[in-house]
């Protein structure tokens, strides 16, 4: 797979863990790679830049000293505003009062941790003792979950979202307001796949997989030290 391209008037979308910053085993201490907030203040001059992330926008623009007011959309798609701004949920009731009764009956426990999203939460199991066990645990609790509800299993990790509502379905929205711009796509979880694949019909979109692992991206790049070179190479 090569290295991705440098498209002359972009549209980047950018994932936050792992992309931007390297996943490390508490998320609250998931700073941004060093030279990323001088290149995100550098290409929001430039471009619309895109933040795409599971997280909960509050908690990521608060591991940011200075930031600009850059687009974002949180919680996988259902979260929209600016880090650091104004931000919109876009959970239906129905999947509200679904994550509220789901939430009471997460198998807690050797190693289980529940990440508080607000209108969301995330199931880690790194810290398990026996990570299968863990595993199995989670997903007999996740067979439980309502139509409403779809969940995402991770990096030793399950999130739940609406069924409608994903990575891609955001992009695909936002590409369509920037006639003109070339979409330019990098993130390194299953969660961005639905992003890959919004992109796959776009003619020079520009979808890039940080890391190994299968994915639908048309370009690889291996960490989050060569995500910043390659976003250097836009400036």
């Amino acid at each position: 797979m090569s290295r991705p391209p440098h498209p002359a008037r972009p549209l980047l979308f950018l994932d936050y863990d792992g992309t931007l910053a390297p996943i490390v085993a508490d998320p609250a201490a998931a700073v941004p790679h060093a030279a990323v907030p001088g290149l995100l203040r550098r290409l929001h001059a430039r471009h619309p830049v895109v933040l795409v992330t599971g997280r909960h926008l509050a908690d990521v623009a608060a591991l940011f000293e200075d930031v600009p007011p850059i687009r974002a959309v949180g919680l996988h798609g259902t979260q929209t505003g600016t880090l650091g701004g104004d931000l919109r949920h876009l959970l239906s009731e129905d999947a509200e009062r679904a994550l509220a009764r789901l939430r009471t009956r997460v198998p807690k426990g050797d190693g289980v941790v529940v990440e508080d999203k607000g209108a969301a939460f995330a199931v880690h199991y790194r810290h398990a003792s026996d990570e299968a066990a863990a595993l199995a645990r989670l997903r007999a609790w996740a067979a439980d979950v309502p139509a409403v509800l779809t969940p995402i299993w991770g990096k030793k990790v399950v999130e739940l979202r609406p069924a409608a509502t994903s990575k891609g379905t955001a992009v695909r929205t936002i590409a369509a307001e920037h006639p003109g711009r070339t979409p330019v796509y990098l993130g390194d979880d299953v969660t961005d796949e639905d992003a890959f694949e919004a992109l796959a019909a776009v003619e020079g979109a520009v979808s890039v997989k940080v890391g190994e692992g299968a994915t639908r991206a048309r370009y690889r790049l291996p960490d989050v030290d060569a995500v910043a070179a390659y976003l250097e190479g836009f400036l």
